[in-house]
Formats: C-alpha cells, sequence, structure tokens
C-alpha cells in the first residue's frame, strides 16, 4: 500500500493556511506527547517489573476519557472549538511539567504517575472530541478527505518521531527531560492556535449542554446510520485487539529481545514510520478507491502484521512487522474516521466523533489491561499473537460477507 498518489491531490488540504497552523502545531505537540508516552512506560516498567501494570497505567490514563468524551463533544457542538483547545493544550503542558517535578524529586511510587495520568485522560476527554470536528472548520467539504487523511498523517509522524526522539532523550537525561520536552512542545501549538483566525460559530440552540440528552441522541443517530456504526464498531474491535501492543513494545523491548532505550525508541517508533510510508497513497489515490475497500484490505493486514510482531525472532524483523502494522493502520483509521465526517449532520458532528474517539478510548485501555496481564501469565509473544489471530479473523469473517459496502455510502 506505498504506492505514491498524486502529489497535487495528496496536498490539497495543505493549500488552506489555517489548515497549514493546525497541522504543524497538533505534530510538535503530538510528537511530545509520544515522547511523555513512552517514558511513562518506561518508568511504570522501572518501578514494577510487571506488563500487568503497564497496562494497568495505560488504561487508567486513557478511561477518564471514555467517560468525559461525551461531555467535551457536548461543548464542543456549543462553544468555539479553537478556544477549548488551547485552555486544554495549556493544561496538558502543566500536567506534563508535574511529571517532570515528580520524577526529579525522586517519586518511586506507580500509583501516583498513575494518578496524575488519570488527570490527564480526563483533559484528554474533554479535548479529543473538538480536535477531531475542528478539521472540518478548516477546509471546505471538497478537501475533507484529504484534511482528514492528512491528520491522521500526521499523528502517525508524531508516533515515529516522538518515541525516536523518546529514546535518545532517556538515554541520555532519563525520563524527566522527556516530560519536559513534552511540556515545550505546547507552545508552537498554542501559538498555532492563537493565529488561527475564524469567523464566531453560533451556538447550536439557546439550550445549556445537557449530556445524557446529548449522548441518547447521538446512539439514536448513530443507530439509523449504517457507515457510521460499522466504523465505529470496527474502530473499536481495533482499539480492542491491536492497539495494546502500542503499550506493551516496553515489554518486548526489555523482556523479549532485550535492548537498550534507543533501540525501545526504534521499535515503538515503527509504527508511525510504517504510516508515514503509506500516507502519499492514502491522501492521493485512497480517495479515488472504494472506502470499503481500503478497509478490507487494511483491516486483515493490521491483524496479520501483528501476529507477525509477536512472533518475530529477531529485533529488526520485529521492527519490519510494526511498520506494516501501522502501514495498514493509516488506510483503516483514516478512512474510517472519514465515513464519519462525510456521513454525519453538522449539528451532530462533535458528539458522534465523541462516540467514535470513547469506543477507540474503551477498547485501546481494556484491550492493554488483558493483554498486559495475559502476558504475565503465558508470555507476551502469546498474548500479543493471540489478539492478531482474532483481529485477522474478526477482519476476514466482516470482509468475505461484504458487510463494509455501508463505508462507500455518500
Amino acid at each position: 500500500m506505498t504506492t505514491s498518489g498524486n502529489p497535487r491531490r495528496a496536498r490539497q488540504a495543505l493549500s488552506y493556511p489555517n489548515y497549514r497552523l493546525f497541522l504543524s502545531g497538533a505534530l510538535i505537540s503530538n510528537s511530545g506527547v509520544w515522547v511523555q508516552m513512552i517514558a511513562l512506560a518506561f518508568v511504570i516498567e522501572k518501578l514494577t517489573d510487571s506488563a500487568t501494570w503497564v497496562g494497568l497505567a495505560a488504561m487508567m490514563q486513557t478511561l477518564p476519557a471514555v467517560f468525559l468524551g461525551m461531555v467535551g463533544g457536548a461543548l464542543a457542538d456549543r462553544f468555539p472549538r479553537r478556544i477549548m483547545l488551547m485552555f486544554t493544550n495549556t493544561a496538558q503542558a502543566l500536567i506534563a511539567l508535574g511529571f517532570a517535578a515528580m520524577w526529579a524529586s525522586g517519586v518511586d511510587r506507580p500509583l501516583a504517575y498513575i494518578a496524575l495520568g488519570v488527570v490527564n485522560g480526563c483533559v484528554n476527554g474533554i479535548q479529543l472530541p473538538a480536535w477531531q470536528a475542528f478539521v472540518s472548520e478548516l477546509v471546505p467539504r471538497g478537501a475533507l478527505l484529504n484534511a482528514v487523511t492528512l491528520n491522521s498523517a500526521q499523528f502517525n509522524a508524531s508516533r515515529a518521531v516522538g518515541p525516536m526522539i523518546g529514546g535518545v532523550v532517556l538515554a541520555i537525561g532519563g525520563p524527566g527531560w522527556c516530560f519536559f520536552t513534552n511540556s515545550l512542545t505546547y507552545v508552537p501549538a498554542l501559538l498555532a492556535l492563537i493565529l488561527i483566525q475564524l469567523p464566531r460559530l453560533a451556538p447550536a440552540d439557546g439550550e445549556r449542554p445537557n449530556v445524557f440528552k446529548d449522548a441518547a441522541a447521538a446512539v439514536r443517530y448513530v443507530a439509523d446510520q449504517p457507515g457510521i456504526r460499522l466504523s465505529i464498531l470496527i474502530a473499536g474491535v481495533i482499539a480492542f485487539f491491536g492497539q495494546p501492543v502500542i503499550h506493551l513494545v516496553v515489554v518486548f523491548a526489555n523482556d523479549v529481545f532485550e535492548v537498550g532505550e534507543t533501540q525501545y525508541g526504534i521499535l515503538a517508533a515503527a509504527t508511525g514510520v510504517g504510516a508515514m510510508l503509506n500516507t502519499p497513497f492514502v491522501a492521493g489515490r485512497g480517495s479515488r478507491v472504494p472506502r470499503s475497500l481500503l478497509v478490507g484490505f487494511g483491516w486483515p493486514i493490521y491483524g496479520i502484521a501483528l501476529l507477525g510482531f509477536a512472533l518475530s525472532p529477531y529485533y529488526w524483523l520485529a521492527v519490519v512487522a510494526l511498520a506494516a502494522l501501522g502501514a495498514s493502520h493509516i488506510a483503516t483509521a483514516a478512512t474510517l474516521n472519514t465515513v464519519i465526517q462525510l456521513q454525519v449532520e453538522e449539528a451532530l458532528r462533535a458528539k458522534v466523533l465523541a462516540l467514535y474517539l470513547i469506543t477507540l478510548l474503551a477498547g485501546l485501555p481494556l484491550g492493554a489491561q488483558l493483554q498486559g496481564a495475559l502476558a504475565d501469565l503465558i508470555g507476551p509473544r502469546i498474548a500479543v499473537g493471540g489478539a492478531g489471530v482474532l483481529l485477522a479473523a474478526t477482519a476476514l469473517w466482516w470482509v468475505i460477507r461484504g458487510r463494509t459496502k455501508v463505508l462507500d455510502l455518500s
């Protein structure tokens, strides 16, 4: 899937200045997030020597966003999303400084780091629906597919750059400098948000946000939209079986391949590198390929690549397998997000995206906790390899039965 697409089509959304500012700020801040993420996993594994604890830390960072996602969606449909993002980015910079201060002061209790991770997860839950919905304000509808794909590409580019930087900083300066580095990356993100100029959107109605009412309306709407419904379901399956490997890479680096911090950073970055290599195809020619076909190939390959990683006898073969996983991830994730963005009504955009994100954010920590516990019981290779088999089997069953055709609805 690495064939290059039409260069002009692949860069369509970048012709809009507001989107360029958004993308550049996001790339820098998300790279910092990955620097912090691998440092935090390293700290938890170092303090506990347990894959179960690593999975627990991942779960506790993510679960708060599950419960607060609809709050964020309701707020993002009523208030200026740019202002919301400025507040949440500031809060996350302060949290990163908090992690740095904890490590510098010698805090060695894993629960303390997990507790601050919970706070970060709460902020993330408010931020993510606004972040996803904000893209639609920066480009016209005709460029939305390209904008969503490039937004996914910058996330995966940060997943390639961030862990590599994190591995080097971790080896030279330790976790504290990783946390401090992340805090600095929010400065350009905030500057970009300040420079973006948009007309203020009127609130959807005069009522105060009602989370339960908004959630019920969003669920009813999604239930009547087969393309959106299937996109959210597939995203949840991939999050549960496929994405926990992001947090368990540290276990493979330390216990399976027995490599140092720099090699750990390279292993963690491999999925992002694979996604970057596949971005030209997805952003260019991918817009002319049926969405059901992109998912129909990318989803099964995701599971096969995960199995290949788990069974890799050599470190560099594992790196290649994770790169293949990243290539399939960009094809599926960008396509599923685009289906939702194109099929949803504007008045419900942020709330429906919140449901999508809640599904992702619930599946990943639950899967990470389960796979982490199984890794301690039966070994990381069997735990992650079994997840790869189940992911590939589920994908093939769904694709062969033709259930993905609804993704092509306009």
